[in-house]
């Protein structure tokens, strides 16, 4: 469920950064800029947080079951 997410705002994602080269002028195909890494990055870096906090409430849930 979450890879389908991550893989629908993936999409999102690329076919934004498309629209945004074709009104620049630019060829879409050429590869991405210094703002586009940018933007790759920070929603990589907040999947990568989520992930963790999800991983970080069932590691704390199952202790909760232990004890």
């Amino acid at each position: 469920m979450i890879r389908n997410r991550v893989l629908a705002v993936a999409v999102r994602l690329e076919l934004l950064l498309n629209r945004c080269a074709v009104r620049r002028g630019l060829d879409p195909q050429r590869g991405a800029s210094t703002v586009e890494w940018v933007i790759i990055a920070a929603v990589v870096f907040l999947l990568a947080i989520t992930v963790g906090a999800k991983i970080t409430s069932v590691v704390d849930e199952q202790l909760a079951k232990i004890k």
